[in-house]
């Protein structure tokens, strides 16, 4: 994950996180392991705990 802060007149703030994932999974196609992906981000209790974080994103791979 990569966090960026920045320095807003209240102080610092988390402004946005890019989460990547690489995933090895035998036979899956690509759009069903973004799906997972994407639920496993919208369901994670870091994301949850994070809400008020402006931008995170989900830059998920699956190699074969």
């Amino acid at each position: 994950a990569s966090v960026s802060l920045r320095l807003l007149d209240v102080g610092l703030a988390i402004t946005k996180i890019e989460l990547t994932s690489v995933g090895v999974v035998p036979c899956i196609e690509d759009a069903k392991f973004q799906a997972i992906a994407a639920e496993a981000k919208a369901g994670c209790p870091v994301s949850k705990a994070l809400a008020s974080v402006p931008e995170i994103t989900l830059e998920a791979t699956l190699e074969s």
